[in-house]
């Protein structure tokens, strides 16, 4: 049993009462995993952050996704019990010449038959959640485009997480949601840049609520 068996069974739940947990866009998601490999780009804007997101994924699409996770939590006691189990990609982080490895098997998953998305978090640890702070390295796109290159089928959708807290958990009552936009098709002429900007964009279209207007709430399924 790994985190994703236990939050799915009894936190989302849970969350569902004290926080009026949703998932906004699911169906984009499902869309996107229906027609190949998927890649969600999420902020970070805490460690709870990060798990909403991922039981969201886990919960829409019933398989448990891959997990892009900064090596320096391997020194983490109370981190790598939860990451025990879970299908994870270390990674240097900082556009470090370490992380060749980590790209490499990101691009192996994606060319590969299966229907587990990978959840990466473009801007590395902690970022404020307001738009105009969002600045995504290109590191997530290299291995996208030489999927792409190799005749797979790549998927990028945004996401966000709204009611999370830097620091501990949120008061009991505040709205708690993750939020999937639409899919971004991966094409292999595309330059990493223009990928990297196409998503940036998204990613500030649902912060700013912009688009929230043309997402319905979908069922969280237990």
């Amino acid at each position: 049993m790994n985190y994703y068996d236990i939050a799915c069974k009894y936190v989302t739940p849970l969350y569902r009462i004290f926080y009026n947990f949703r998932i906004i866009g699911a169906e984009n998601l499902v869309r996107a995993a229906d027609n190949g490999r998927v890649v969600v780009c999420t902020t970070h804007s805490s460690d709870l952050g990060g798990m909403v997101v991922g039981m969201a994924v886990r919960t829409v699409l019933k398989t448990d996704p891959y997990i892009v996770v900064n090596n320096k939590f391997r020194k983490n006691a109370l981190v790598n019990f939860f990451l025990r189990k879970m299908n994870i990609i270390w990674i240097m982080g900082n556009d470090m010449m370490g992380n060749y490895p980590a790209l490499k098997e990101i691009r192996n998953i994606l060319t590969r038959r299966g229907k587990e998305a990978i959840i990466i978090a473009p801007q590395g640890t902690y970022n404020k959640p307001l738009p105009e702070h969002i600045d995504f390295r290109q590191g997530f796109a290299i291995p996208c485009l030489q999927a792409a290159h190799a005749g797979a089928s790549i998927s990028v959708v945004p996401a966000i997480d709204v009611g999370t807290t830097y620091r501990g958990m949120p008061m009991v009552g505040k709205r708690i949601a993750a939020i999937f936009g639409k899919a971004i098709k991966v094409r292999k002429s595309e330059e990493r840049a223009v990928l990297t900007w196409k998503v940036e964009n998204a990613v500030r279209g649902l912060m700013s609520g912009t688009v929230l207007d043309n997402l319905t709430f979908s069922k969280v399924a237990v």
